[in-house]
């Protein structure tokens, strides 16, 4: 079995990767991390990733599911879209080694919201499905993912994944975690730019951690 990992930032899929990663024989995950990386996977013929038994990382449903082995099984994490941008800006102007550092170090949230509108919005919706709102992202989901978890339910994420693989399960660690707090500034206006732009990605998230208690399997695969 193939397992395709679709990793949204900040949902704790890190942690879950490198747990994975370490319980599987070397040279057989491929992950892609950064934008070099993105751009070697999108190179990729079918056959360069077929010999992965997991692909893990920053790419889109598309581009995975054109490469994929016939029959691999797609996995991502959810994380309340607010939260999540918080994070990822609080990441990326506090961690000094991050690619992005230089430009956000100075940045306050507000200015990161107001530039960021037609990058962020539908973020997840897009990256896991390729399309744009949840009404449509929904089905994709629920009719190509072998799983979607939410971050409350990691362990549980972990635990499926680790038996599908084979391998004896672990609880994922601590990885890749935000260790400050960058220049949080706050308006009304602020809060409205948040909420418009994470609303499809607030209802995607919505639907699987109440219509599915945060954590779907789809059901050709929940006897294995």
């Amino acid at each position: 079995m193939q397992l395709i990992f679709v990793h949204l930032p900040k949902t704790g899929g890190f942690a879950l990767h490198a747990a994975l990663e370490r319980a599987l024989p070397a040279g057989s995950v491929l992950r892609i991390g950064d934008s070099a990386a993105q751009q070697a996977f999108a190179a990729m013929r079918p056959g360069q990733v077929a010999p992965y038994s997991m692909v893990s990382g920053h790419f889109t449903f598309e581009e995975a599911k054109a490469r994929a082995r016939p029959g691999a099984r797609f996995a991502t994490v959810l994380r309340d879209p607010v939260a999540r941008l918080v994070s990822a800006f609080n990441y990326m102007s506090t961690w000094e080694d991050h690619p992005l550092h230089a430009s956000f170090r100075n940045r306050g949230f507000a200015e990161f919201i107001a530039d960021s509108g037609q990058e962020l919005a539908a973020e997840a919706c897009r990256q896991l499905t390729g399309r744009d709102t949840a009404a449509e992202a929904i089905p994709v989901l629920e009719n190509h993912y072998a799983l979607v978890g939410t971050t409350a339910r990691l362990p549980d994420v972990s635990q499926r994944l680790h038996q599908w693989l084979g391998l004896a399960p672990q609880v994922p660690g601590r990885e890749n975690v935000t260790a400050g707090q960058g220049r949080m500034s706050l308006t009304s206006e602020t809060c409205e730019q948040l909420l418009e732009l994470t609303r499809e990605d607030r209802k995607l998230f919505q639907h699987f951690a109440s219509h599915h208690d945060g954590l779907f399997i789809h059901r050709a695969c929940s006897g294995v």
